[in-house]
């Protein structure tokens, strides 16, 4: 069916933000240290930055690279960029200068709006002269470094200028237009940078936010890394359309994260595995009052058992999903009604937006119960990767089906269940082996806090399985007894030959385990000729 501009714009960021500050103008949008600001105030601040971007030239689908974590000037900065139809490209501030610049020449942002702070921010500053495609360099706070120009500034320039500029441009907004671009980990080389779309994203979020039952009166945390979707989309633009109080963290600190939950009162906490174990592992945790949290959701990693159900205890509700960068976020989610059992075991049902079957290696279909590929299907998959169309081919059929290179299954209830990604799947002895299988029973174990199995190659058995583990402060287990822990409950072929132990797990910016991390310690260890004798 044929849809005019303004049903085309239903779905794009800057039509639900003016529906929430038309909704709740002084309701509360965000708390970040001691700043208060209203979705009216929001609005006034955006409305400023869009017609100064304007002023400099920006035009729709123009690239604008943000380095900044959670702030008050993130949210402006992201509204104003869907507001002119521009395109928001996110950078981690924990990468290095080197890998800005690097990153920055696969999509050449038109303007690069930057902590100087940071450090690396003050730097990359600098070192964007020597980009020609970067035209303003823009700074975030007090004490711009030379040659930047404040945030502030263009804020209050644009207020004085004329509204016309600005109405014409959002009378051209389309929900196909790009809106997000996201740099997605690579195994080598440069990540892809995944592009989504207006309609991606507020699909997305919809499902989230009704499944979820976000509303006004919530306050969210958000402390996640603003150039993943977990805090650009799952959080941020989750809480433009609900009408939700963003409460702000720069750096995700155990501590910290509890301590603003007590003070603020938050009522959603969204967080991964990781996160949640350094919390509960504090000695005092139990000090912290969380009865303001109405509901956790953990997601974005394989959770050990142990932790998966202390984290089912902290509120009301707990919420176990899955998603990926490239379906716009979270595509399943657990019921209400799910225990702590469930939520060890799977990731509930897929979102109604989202088809989704699971694909043998030729890609056909399996029936429940069959392990296999993830494919995903709708108006959550991604547009594709930015200036790689061959790869967006290879990752994208005809028929819109994505490959997510994720292993599992849909049981009797068509819940999900993740085994972990296909390409860390390793074959030993003619057995396909899953790493995820193997951590989660690792994991049981009663001195392990975490696990994380890889496969490396074996002359006989062709790729036999390394485990990493680290242990609970005090333990004195031994790799002896962790072998014999997994003969228990593992079949031979599953079994790790080669365990590590170490005191913590590499994890990578959004605080997942680094697998590559170990695999590198593996391969120095190979080419050192170091090889473990594996006891017993």
């Amino acid at each position: 069916m044929h849809m005019n501009a303004q049903q085309n714009g239903r779905r794009h960021l800057d039509h639900i933000f003016t529906q929430t500050v038309a909704r709740t103008p002084d309701g509360l949008a965000v708390i970040f240290e001691d700043q208060r600001l209203t979705w009216r105030e929001v609005e006034a601040q955006v409305s400023g930055l869009a017609k100064s971007l304007l002023a400099l030239g920006v035009q729709r689908g123009d690239r604008i690279g943000v380095l900044s974590p959670p702030r008050p000037e993130y949210l402006i900065a992201y509204l104003a960029t869907a507001r002119i139809g521009a395109i928001l490209t996110g950078f981690s501030v924990q990468y290095t200068a080197r890998e800005i610049i690097d990153y920055a020449k696969l999509v050449h942002p038109i303007a690069m709006i930057l902590v100087p702070e940071l450090g690396v921010g003050a730097e990359v500053g600098s070192l964007c002269k020597a980009l020609p495609f970067v035209e303003h360099r823009i700074s975030i706070g007090p004490a711009p470094a030379d040659g930047l120009t404040p945030l502030h500034d263009l804020i209050e320039q644009g207020q004085a200028l004329p509204d016309g500029p600005m109405k014409e441009r959002t009378a051209e907004l389309h929900e196909d237009d790009g809106a997000f671009i996201v740099f997605t980990g690579g195994s080598t080389g440069l990540p892809k940078p995944a592009l989504l779309s207006h309609k991606n994203i507020v699909t997305s979020i919809v499902a989230q936010n009704r499944i979820l039952d976000f509303h006004p009166t919530d306050r969210l945390m958000a402390h996640l890394p603003m150039n993943h979707v977990s805090g650009a989309v799952l959080v941020t633009s989750a809480a433009i359309h609900g009408g939700v109080t963003l409460v702000m963290l720069e750096r995700f600190h155990p501590v910290k994260t509890l301590e603003l939950v007590e003070r603020e009162r938050v009522t959603l906490l969204g967080q991964v595995p990781t996160m949640y174990a350094m919390e509960l592992m504090l000695p005092n945790f139990d000090s912290y009052d969380l009865s303001s949290l109405r509901q956790v959701i953990i997601a974005g990693a394989p959770t050990p058992e142990p932790i998966m159900r202390r984290v089912a205890t902290m509120a009301p509700r707990a919420v176990h999903a899955y998603g990926l960068t490239e379906a716009t976020g979270m595509v399943a989610y657990t019921a209400p009604g799910d225990n702590a059992d469930v939520l060890v075991h799977s990731v509930g049902r897929v979102i109604d937006e989202s088809g989704v079957r699971i694909v043998d290696d030729a890609h056909r279909p399996l029936p429940t119960n069959e392990v296999g590929e993830i494919a995903l299907r709708g108006d959550v998959v991604m547009i594709g990767y930015y200036g790689h169309p061959e790869e967006t081919a290879r990752q994208i059929d005809d028929e819109g089906w994505f490959y997510t290179g994720d292993m599992g299954k849909l049981d009797e209830r068509d819940y999900l269940h993740i085994l972990g990604r296909k390409k860390e799947m390793y074959i030993s002895g003619g057995y396909n082996v899953y790493p995820l299988e193997v951590e989660a029973y690792m994991d049981t174990h009663p001195n392990v806090v975490a696990s994380a199995c890889i496969g490396r190659p074996d002359p006989v058995m062709g790729e036999t399985g390394v485990i990493f583990v680290t242990l609970k402060p005090g333990a004195e287990t031994t790799r002896r007894e962790l072998r014999a822990y997994c003969k228990q409950g593992l079949a031979r072929y599953k079994q790790p030959r080669y365990i590590h132990v170490l005191d913590t797990l590499p994890t990578t910016a959004v605080g997942k385990v680094d697998k590559q991390a170990l695999a590198r310690m593996i391969a120095v260890e190979e080419r050192a000729s170091v090889r473990e004798t594996a006891p017993g």
